[in-house]
């Protein structure tokens, strides 16, 4: 099984993640996870006061789908 998850090849304390994300327009949150760790699966959403909030994430998370030319919300410039 290939891992989503390796040691940058300078060391340190650097990991690499394979990391899918996705955004569900019917719940507003974006989906994070390892698709191959079997464990690894989460979601963040813009609103602050959530438990899952994280607008400063939410929003570069949305840059990073509209770039990629998938389904994103509206990309919202944080400070």
């Amino acid at each position: 099984m290939t891992s989503d998850i390796r040691k940058s090849e300078k060391g340190g304390n650097t990991a690499y993640l394979n990391v899918g994300v996705w955004y569900d327009k019917d719940t507003g949150h974006i989906h994070m996870t390892l698709p191959n760790s079997g464990w690894f699966h989460t979601t963040v959403n813009v609103d602050q006061k959530s438990k899952r909030g994280h607008p400063n994430l939410y929003g570069k998370l949305a840059r990073a789908l509209k770039e990629a030319g998938v389904p994103a919300p509206e990309v919202v410039e944080s400070e």
